[in-house]
């Protein structure tokens, strides 16, 4: 499927969520805003799960792991394998393999390691499950000589898991091989550079360079724009070097990150089920697609940054809502994604989407 100009990316990514949306409860949008506690929102707003507690040698190092990051920050469908198998989480999983490449590579020129771009091409199976520190066979008894002799049983999903991210490793190297490319961070300094940090151009080569960020889907034969991983990536980088001071800093960071949707992946339509926002799945003939949630997700985060806006307006300002003038979708992103680690919410709260197989969320 073709994308929209670069000018016109965000708004495409509304209005085709907008147009596959379910239908919402606009009473509990309201329930919900006035549940919020301002100290609360304040505290996990600006929380996208982004704390690396690491020394760089320079600014596009640092560029170069938080791209790297975002390209590999999917398996969110892989949710219970990864508690299994490694006690963590799809994101913690995530962050984890990158930070163990930081840390075992000899050199930021290392090629051995996944963070470049002879890294990525020689990834495999073996090599993924060692910084991720997945085991993929389990000892048996052996089933007619008993416990004296063990043998080892594949873990299928242990290997499912494994071999999406090899996948993407080996197609995205394969790019940046084709490119001239070093590391992925190369490029990304490159583009940030050449479009002066828009954020629409870089969404837009982004998805048109690289497969595994063309979060691009069809309902209905009609085309959905999500591009979580790449909306994402661009928060974070913004996030790190918006106040960067430090001089090397050779690329401009992204613009307009304040105007972008949500990033939407399992955990946000979970929770606007749990606040009734959206209707319960299962409650739907026929059920919804893990794309339609995600879809209506954005669409429900829209609409409920408006709704705020409009709630700060009652009363003349200077009430107690004013505040919620200030609520940005990001904003309500990093909200509803840390208050679902929190609590009861990280048990009680069933994941609505478990979509295997995919390498966008």
């Amino acid at each position: 499927m073709s994308l929209p100009p670069p000018s016109e990316i965000l708004s495409t990514i509304r209005s085709s969520c907008e147009s596959v949306s379910l239908p919402l409860n606009e009473s509990a949008i309201d329930e919900f805003i006035h549940s919020v506690p301002q100290d609360q929102w304040s505290k996990l707003s600006t929380n996208h799960g982004v704390r690396l507690p690491l020394k760089f040698d320079s600014a596009l190092q640092e560029l170069n792991l938080l791209a790297t990051l975002g390209l590999l920050n999917f398996l969110s469908g892989y949710r219970k394998a990864l508690h299994r198998l490694t006690t963590r989480g799809a994101y913690s999983t995530i962050l984890s393999i990158v930070l163990s490449a930081y840390l075992t590579s000899s050199s930021p020129e290392d090629e051995s390691s996944i963070l470049s771009t002879r890294g990525m091409l020689s990834a495999n199976v073996a090599s993924i499950a060692a910084l991720a520190q997945i085991t993929t066979h389990s000892e048996s008894d052996h089933p007619t000589l008993g416990p004296a002799v063990k043998v080892g049983t594949k873990d299928p999903e242990a290997f499912e898991i494994l071999e999406l991210l090899v996948g993407v490793l080996h197609e995205t190297g394969k790019v940046l091989e084709d490119l001239g490319m070093k590391n992925l961070g190369e490029w990304f300094e490159g583009e940030l550079c050449r479009t002066n940090g828009d954020s629409g151009a870089m969404i837009h080569s982004m998805a048109t360079t690289f497969p595994a960020f063309k979060d691009v889907h069809s309902v209905n034969g009609k085309p959905v724009y999500l591009f979580k991983k790449a909306l994402w990536t661009l928060n974070a980088i913004h996030t790190r070097f918006s106040n960067e001071a430090e001089e090397g800093t050779s690329f401009p960071v992204p613009k307009g990150i304040e105007n972008f949707p949500v990033f939407a992946d399992n955990v946000l339509p979970s929770m606007l089920i749990h606040f009734k926002i959206l209707p319960t799945p299962s409650s739907l003939s026929p059920v919804p697609s893990p794309t339609v949630l995600r879809a209506s997700s954005v669409h429900a985060c829209h609409l409920i940054v408006k709704r705020a806006h409009e709630l700060s307006q009652q009363g003349g300002g200077g009430g107690d809502k004013e505040w919620l003038k200030d609520w940005t979708e990001v904003g309500l992103d990093g909200y509803l994604w840390s208050l679902a680690k929190e609590g009861t919410y990280r048990e009680g709260v069933e994941r609505a989407v478990e979509e295997r197989g995919t390498v966008y969320y």
